[in-house]
């Protein structure tokens, strides 16, 4: 059989290597955010390798009781935070990840095999995976379309939900610079095929409701809706649904636990810890630095020359931009390739609505979380299209960009002789320890 070619030293010199650039790299990502040292600590710790079941607290239920003592930072932490942040009556914590999360409302929501469920046309930022999932639960697929890829159009709507009479709307806006509006949807859904059950993936726009900034969608009529926690959120890799149908909740929870046993019980604590850092330490103002720093960011680039899409209508509502660089006649690869030389990182990728091929699609939720504003702004900008036009040398380039870097506009402020902060550094040094009397240079978590 084939023998690793790494030894536990390079792996350790690797993480460390990536450690170091990472710090002195700002990830222009729009589907991926930093979240904090304190969140990040569960992680390391016990939890991470330990089942949690027993939500009620049921004497008779602790089958597993490695999480026990912890129980109250599923229960009196995170899933009240999400109750007060997201305007709901019941949460699921149980996903993994969006796509994860995509599975389980298709799952409960999308009705028997053979049922139909309506979702967003790719060209309106429909998310590519939703009908393969949907089709391998069984379910047959409707697309909503509209006139550009920012709405839909909704008498089209009507019709086909009127034809069809599917058991699930599945609003999956994935590629998305404006939200679309949901409470007509709804209404339209309720017209025409009252019986249908209305979601919303807000995975991109989930900071944004959290912080009051977009409405709630189901403020908007929406039945639940949910998401990853870990874009316009700055939150870990984890996702959730929230519903205030008790209906929709026991529908979820009678399925979850046949399709998520493990739901990373280290990974609901972080949340936990990232929603309490939002709500208390700057998340609203995070938020609207996060549409603000977009906007502007949109028009630095328009006026040094880059083609920007939707600068008639403000570039975006949130927080990521689309860059049509082809048509400044630069790959968008060979783009994104001159800005990671740069320090900066951002995808190039096909199936941006309104694009016959690649565009280059970057956030400002990653490094506003980074504290960049203002002049900061100003400074990124003239990187960017420095780098964009291969005006400069590379390594210059790479140090401004590291000094753009900055500790995260929201979170706990933890100065070195607090008690939590020595709490936490004993913590995460002792989730490590040298292997004894190995004699080699390694280390064993605890």
């Amino acid at each position: 059989m084939p023998q690793s070619a790494l030894t536990l030293d390079d792996v350790l010199r690797l993480l460390t290597e990536h450690e170091e650039d990472a710090a002195r790299t700002l990830n222009m990502v729009p589907s991926e955010n930093a979240t904090s040292g304190l969140a990040k600590l569960p992680l390391l710790l016990d939890p991470y390798h330990r089942y949690f079941f027993n939500e009620s607290g049921d004497e008779a239920r602790w089958h597993f009781r490695g999480a026990e003592r912890l129980r109250s930072l599923e229960t009196a932490l995170t899933v009240p935070l999400l109750e007060e942040l997201g305007r709901a009556r019941y949460v699921s914590t149980k996903p993994l990840s969006g796509l994860n999360a995509m599975t389980l409302a298709l799952g409960t929501l999308g009705g028997e095999p053979g049922s139909t469920v309506a979702t967003i046309a790719p060209e309106n930022g429909g998310h590519y995976a939703t009908p393969s999932v949907a089709q391998r639960l069984g379910l047959q697929v409707e697309y909503l379309r509209g006139p550009d890829p920012h709405s839909l159009d909704l008498d089209h709507a009507a019709q086909v939900l009127s034809r069809v009479r599917p058991a699930l709307v599945y609003v999956d806006q994935s590629h998305c610079l404006f939200p679309l509006d949901v409470r007509s949807l709804v209404a339209t859904v309720r017209a025409a095929s009252p019986e249908t059950v209305v979601h919303v993936d807000a995975s991109h726009w989930f900071g944004l409701i959290l912080a009051g900034i977009l409405p709630n969608p189901l403020d908007e009529g929406a039945d639940s809706f949910g998401g990853s926690t870990h874009k316009t959120f700055p939150g870990p890799q984890k996702a959730v649904l929230l519903t205030r149908d008790p209906a929709i909740e026991k529908r979820i929870r009678d399925t979850q636990d046949y399709l998520i046993s493990s739901h990373h019980f280290a990974a609901t604590i972080s949340l936990g810890i990232a929603l309490l850092e939002f709500r208390d330490f700057g998340g609203t103002e995070y938020a609207h630095a996060v549409v603000a720093n977009t906007k502007e960011f949109g028009r630095l680039l328009t006026e040094r020359g880059l083609t920007v899409v939707a600068a008639d209508r403000g570039y975006s509502a949130g927080h990521q931009l689309w860059l049509d660089t082809a048509a400044d006649g630069i790959a968008p690869r060979t783009a994104a390739d001159r800005l990671a030389t740069a320090g900066i990182k951002v995808n190039f990728l096909d199936g941006l609505p309104g694009f016959t091929g690649q565009g280059l699609r970057i956030g400002l939720n990653e490094p506003t979380y980074h504290g960049l504003s203002g002049t900061d702004l100003v400074e990124l900008a003239d990187l960017f299209v420095s780098a964009v036009q291969n005006d400069g040398p590379y390594e210059e380039l790479a140090d401004r960009t590291a000094l753009l870097r900055r500790r995260p506009r929201i979170g706990a402020r933890l100065d070195e002789t607090s008690p939590l902060w020595r709490t936490a550094v004993a913590l995460a040094t002792n989730s490590l320890r040298t292997v004894p009397g190995s004699g080699l240079n390694s280390v064993e978590a605890a």
